[in-house]
């Protein structure tokens, strides 16, 4: 898989966990800037957070640190983690 196809399917997991954790703003995902904080944005809050964090570790197999939650705000930098932890 290449590089690009890896941050496609990361970005589909990523926008997936989001929709399923606030099913609301699925819509608007594919026109947000990948570099926004998410939970600003959409108005998350600390369960919204900690239900996409689960998701995305369920769904990857990647272990997400508490401690991590507050840098991992938006789209790139949840990608970014999840990539380097592949």
């Amino acid at each position: 898989m290449s590089r690009d196809d890896a941050t496609i399917r990361l970005r589909e997991v990523v926008a997936a966990a989001i929709s399923a954790t606030a099913p609301d703003v699925a819509d608007e995902l594919p026109d947000l800037d990948p570099d926004v904080d998410l939970f600003e944005e959409y108005g998350l809050d600390s369960m919204d957070r900690l239900n996409i964090m689960t998701a995305l570790t369920q769904s990857t197999g990647v272990e997400i640190p508490d401690d991590r939650y507050p840098q991992l705000t938006s789209m790139n930098r949840l990608i970014a983690h999840l990539a380097a932890a592949s």
